[in-house]
């Protein structure tokens, strides 16, 4: 996993239930990331771009909360996280 300092990507809008299922098996093979069953994730689009959310605060680490994944228009996943400021952090998360 890589923090990204400045995102300037493009995210895909829709996320299919097989790129759903991909994250899933993602968060849950990685040890740095709490569960599924703990974030409790929910699918929402808006019209920037579609993401899993995390319905549950779970801390990644330091204080920051995971707020949603993304994946991007070139299939990178993105862990979005946020402060108690709404100050987001970004994160690469990679298949392990």
């Amino acid at each position: 996993m890589r923090k990204i300092e400045n995102l300037t990507v493009a995210f895909k809008k829709e996320l299919s239930n097989i790129e759903l299922k991909g994250i899933e098996i993602i968060i849950n093979e990685n040890k740095e990331i709490p569960s599924t069953d703990k974030l409790g994730m929910a699918y929402t689009s808006s019209s920037s771009y579609g993401m899993y959310n995390a319905c549950n605060e779970q801390q990644y680490y330091d204080g920051i909360i995971i707020s949603h994944f993304a994946i991007t228009e070139n299939n990178m996943l993105i862990m979005a996280c946020h402060d108690n400021n709404e100050n987001y952090t970004y994160y690469e998360v990679e298949d392990i």
